[in-house]
C-alpha cells in the first residue's frame, strides 16, 4: 500500500510525525507538507504562478519527504505530481486541535483531505486537542489498522476522525458520529492603534444529538465521522419539482 501524508501544522508539527510513523506499519509512505503553519486555510489553492517545492531528508518512517511553500491543498496536489506514484490512501493531519462540526468548514486538514478525495483517492483526517497525550501514537496505529484491515474508508467522500477532550487520559472507545452544530464566534475589539482589530475567538455550544462528534469527543470517545463533499440539497430539489 502506498500512503501519501499531508498536514496543516507545518513540516515541524509533531502531529505529522506521528502519523508518518504510525502510518509506515501499513505500507510505503510519502509525506508532502506545508513549509510554515497553515491552519484555517480551509481548501485555499495556488492554482497559478510558481510554487517552491523542496525534496528534503525523508521523515522517520517515510520514504521521500517534499516541503510545499503553500497550503494543505497544495500538499496534495503536488505530492501526487511530484512523487508520481500511485497512492491507495491519503492521510492528513494529525491536527494540532480538533475539527469538529462546523469546523470542517475552515480546516485545512479536512480541505487536504477532501481534495484528496476528489482526485480519486481514499482520505482520512487526523486531529486531537491535545496531540501530546501519551496515547495517541497507539490510537492511530490500532485506528488504521481497523480501518485499512476493514476498508472502512470506502463508500464515502472521508473520514473525519477527532480523538477525545484532552481531560481524557486515555480512549473508552471509538464511535461511528455525525456531525455536530457547534460554531465558531469571533469578538473584534478595537486596539489603540488605528485601524486594528484583536480577533478574540471562541466556540458556541448548541445542544448536540446524542450521535454527534462533539458528544463523542466531550465523552471520552474517538469520533469517526464520514463525510460527503456534495453539498446539494436534495430534499430541496425534490420539493421544488413538486411545487
Amino acid at each position: 500500500m502506498n500512503i501519501l501524508i499531508v498536514n496543516d501544522d507545518g513540516i515541524d508539527a509533531n502531529g505529522l510525525h506521528i502519523l508518518t510513523k504510525a502510518a509506515s506499519h501499513f505500507g510505503n509512505v510519502f509525506v508532502s507538507a506545508p513549509k510554515v503553519q497553515q491552519s484555517a486555510k480551509s481548501a485555499a489553492i495556488t492554482y497559478y504562478g510558481t510554487i517552491e517545492i523542496e525534496e528534503i531528508e525523508p521523515l522517520f518512517g517515510s520514504i521521500r519527504t517534499i516541503v510545499v511553500d503553500g497550503s494543505p491543498v497544495d500538499c496534495v496536489r503536488a505530492g501526487v505530481k511530484v512523487f508520481e506514484t500511485e497512492f491507495d490512501l491519503v492521510l492528513s493531519g494529525i491536527n494540532h486541535g480538533v475539527n469538529l462540526a462546523t469546523d470542517i468548514q475552515y480546516s485545512g486538514t479536512v480541505a487536504a483531505a477532501f481534495e484528496a478525495s476528489i482526485m480519486g483517492y481514499h482520505a482520512i483526517a487526523f486531529s486531537a486537542s491535545n496531540i501530546n497525550l501519551p496515547y495517541i501514537y497507539d490510537e492511530t496505529a490500532k485506528l488504521l489498522d481497523e480501518i485499512i484491515e476493514n476498508e472502512v474508508y470506502n463508500d464515502t467522500d472521508i473520514l473525519n476522525i477527532n480523538f477525545p477532550h484532552q481531560s481524557f487520559k486515555k480512549v473508552i472507545g471509538t464511535r461511528i458520529t455525525t456531525m455536530g452544530n457547534r460554531i465558531q464566534h469571533s469578538e473584534y475589539i478595537k486596539t489603540d492603534k488605528p485601524n486594528i482589530y484583536r480577533i478574540i475567538g471562541s466556540n458556541i455550544i448548541f445542544q448536540e444529538n446524542e450521535d454527534s462528534d462533539m458528544n463523542a469527543h466531550n465523552s471520552g470517545y474517538v469520533s469517526i465521522t464520514p463525510l460527503r463533499f456534495n453539498r446539494t440539497d436534495e430534499s430541496k430539489i425534490t420539493k421544488l419539482f413538486k411545487e
